[in-house]
C-alpha cells in the first residue's frame, strides 16, 4: 500500500489566507525600528534591507552578530577575520593573525632596551642589544661595593663618578669595616655537620702544630741555657763572634716560637668553642626534626582519614546525581510522549551540544520515546550533530530506533511501517526531508529482546554546512526540531 502522506508537490498555499494576510498592518519586530506597513511589504522588501535586523558577519569564520547598518563599520574596524596589512612589512594577514604577525614579524621596529635610541627594526635589534648589555651607558647597574652593602643603582658609565663621591667622605670604607667585622665573627655562626666536622679537623691540625712547637721550643730553651751555664757572667764579653751570633738567632726564634705558639693556643680554643655551639645545634635541631617528625605522621594520618571520608562522600553524591538524573529523564520522556506514531524533538543548547559532539564528550542525543498508538509500537530518534559513520565530520546522521515495549507480544514483526524524517526550518521555507522503509531482514526492525534495537536510518542526513545557512533557520535562538513521522496506515 502507498503512503498516505502527500508528497510536496502535491501541497499548495492557501492563496486566500495569503491574501489576507498581505492586507495586515504589521510593525517590523527589530528594536527600535519604527516602520509599520502591509505584511506584504514587509515580506518582499522591508525584512531583507531593514537597517536594524541582526544579521551574522559576512567574513568566513567571524561569527558575530551585528545590525546591518553596523555591518560596514563592523567589516571596516572590528571584525579580526578583516584583510589588513601589516604596517611594517606589508604582507596581508587577516586582523587575528596580525597580532602574532608582530611578534615574529623581522621588519618591526622596536626601541633600545637600555637607553632611548632610535628605533630599529627587529632584525638588527639582536647586535644592539648585546652591545647594551654590555656597554650601554644607560644600563642601571649596581654600586661596585653592593657586596659590602651599598644598595644604590647606578648608570653604568657614571660608576666611577659615584664611587669617588662616596670614598671622599669615607662611607664605603667604612662599609668595608663592617664587612671585615662581621667576617671576623662568621666562625660563631656556623651551622651543619659538615662545619663540626671541619672545625673538628682543624682543631687536630692545630693541636699537632702546637705540640710541634711546643716540643721545639723546649730543644731551644735547653740549647740556650746550655750556652749560658758554659760561659759565666763575666765571660760573657769574651764569647766568640760565632757564639753571639748564634745566641742571637736562638733568642729571635724562641721569641718567633712563643708567637706562634700563643697564635695557635688561640686558634685551637677558637675551633673547640665553634664545635661546640655547633654540636648544641645539632642537638637542638635533631630534636626538632624527631618532633616534626611525628607531628607530620600524625597530620598525614588524619589526612588520609579525611580524604577516605571525602571519596565515601563522593560516591554517595555521584550514586544520587545518577538517580536523579535517570528520574528526571524519566519524568521527561513521560511528559513528552506522543501516541499518534508522530514526534517532534526540541534540540536546546544546539551551539553546546554541537560543541560536545565534536569534542567527543557526547557523540549522540536521544529524543524522548513515543507511540503508533496506546498498544502500538514503543520508538525514539538518535542524532548524531558531528555525523557518524560516512557522514563523521561533515553531516548531521538522524537513526531512528524500535524500543522494548509492553505491547510487543500483541504487534506484527518485523516493523514494516515507512519512516519519514524532517528537520523543520522555522523559517517555514525549505525543510529537510528524507524517507526510509524498514529492512525486513534487518535486526534492526525485529521484536527487541534488550531495551532497544540498533539505530537505523540516514547517516547523511544533512550537510553540517546547511545549518549556518542565512536564507533558512535550521537553527534558531541555539534551538533546532526535528520531527519524525510513523506512516500509520496499514496498522489495525
Amino acid at each position: 500500500m502507498e503512503s498516505c502522506l502527500l508528497s510536496l508537490n502535491k501541497v499548495y498555499s492557501d492563496k486566500a489566507i495569503l491574501r489576507e494576510l498581505n492586507e495586515l498592518s504589521v510593525q517590523c519586530p527589530n528594536d527600535s525600528c519604527p516602520w509599520i506597513g502591509d505584511y506584504k511589504q514587509y515580506d518582499q522588501d522591508h525584512h531583507r534591507t531593514c537597517p536594524l535586523e541582526q544579521i551574522s558577519c559576512i567574513k568566513a569564520g567571524c561569527e558575530m552578530i551585528v545590525r546591518r547598518i553596523q555591518l560596514t563599520e563592523h567589516l571596516e574596524n572590528d571584525c579580526k577575520f578583516r584583510v589588513v596589512k601589516c604596517q611594517y612589512c606589508r604582507v596581508e594577514f587577516t586582523q587575528k593573525e596580525l597580532e602574532a604577525h608582530f611578534e615574529t614579524c623581522s621588519e618591526y621596529q622596536q626601541t633600545g632596551e637600555f637607553c632611548e635610541k632610535n628605533a630599529r627594526v627587529r632584525r638588527k635589534m639582536k647586535d644592539q642589544r648585546n652591545a647594551e648589555r654590555d656597554v650601554c651607558g644607560k644600563k642601571v647597574v649596581a654600586c661596585k661595593f653592593k657586596d659590602v652593602g651599598c644598595n644604590v643603582q647606578v648608570e653604568q658609565g657614571h660608576g666611577s663618578e659615584y664611587s669617588r663621591r662616596f670614598i671622599g667622605p669615607g662611607e664605603h670604607l667604612f662599609m668595608l669595616l663592617q664587612t671585615v667585622i662581621r667576617v671576623s665573627s662568621i666562625v660563631q655562626n656556623m651551622k651543619g655537620y659538615d662545619k663540626l666536622d671541619e672545625a673538628k679537623r682543624q682543631s687536630e691540625l692545630q693541636g699537632k702544630s702546637l705540640q710541634s712547637l711546643t716540643s721545639e721550643v723546649r730543644k731551644i730553651e735547653t740549647q740556650l741555657q746550655q750556652i749560658i751555664n758554659d760561659a759565666s757572667v763575666s765571660d760573657k764579653s769574651h764569647l766568640s763572634t760565632t757564639a753571639a751570633e748564634r745566641l742571637d738567632g736562638l733568642y729571635s726564634r724562641t721569641s718567633d716560637m712563643r708567637n706562634r705558639l700563643t697564635i695557635m693556643q688561640t686558634k685551637v680554643s677558637t675551633f673547640e668553642d665553634i664545635a661546640a655551639v655547633i654540636s648544641n645545634q645539632i642537638e637542638g635541631d635533631t630534636g626538632k626534626y624527631e618532633t616534626l617528625q611525628r607531628h607530620r605522621k600524625v597530620d598525614r594520618e588524619i589526612i588520609e582519614s579525611l580524604e577516605r571520608k571525602v571519596k565515601a562522600q563522593d560516591r554517595i553524591v555521584a550514586l544520587k546525581d545518577v538517580a536523579l538524573a535517570e528520574q528526571d529523564l524519566r519524568i521527561q520522556s513521560l511528559e513528552m510522549a506522543s501516541y499518534n506514531g508522530e514526534l517532534i524533538c526540541k534540540i536546546s543548547d544546539f551551539k553546546r551540544k554541537r560543541q560536545d559532539a565534536i569534542s567527543g564528550k557526547n557523540l549522540s542525543i536521544y529524543s524522548p520515546f513515543f507511540h503508533t498508538s496506546r498498544h502500538g509500537y514503543k520508538m525514539c530518534a538518535r542524532i548524531y550533530l558531528n555525523g557518524d559513520g560516512m557522514g563523521k565530520g561533515n553531516h548531521v546522521s538522524v537513526f531512528f530506533t524500535i524500543m522494548k515495549g509492553a505491547f510487543d507480544a500483541l504487534l506484527q514483526w518485523p516493523f514494516r511501517q515507512k519512516v519519514t524524517l524532517m528537520w523543520i526550518d522555522q523559517n517555514d521555507k525549505e525543510h529537510v526531508i528524507d524517507a526510509f522503509r524498514p529492512d525486513p531482514t534487518s535486526s534492526s526492525f525485529r521484536r527487541p529482546t534488550q531495551d532497544m534495537n540498533i539505530a537505523s536510518g540516514c547517516p547523511l542526513f544533512m550537510p553540517l554546512s546547511q545549518l549556518g545557512s542565512l536564507r533558512n533557520a535550521y537553527v534558531k535562538d541555539d534551538v533546532a526540531f526535528l520531527k519524525v513521522i510513523v506512516d500509520k496506515c496499514d496498522l489495525i
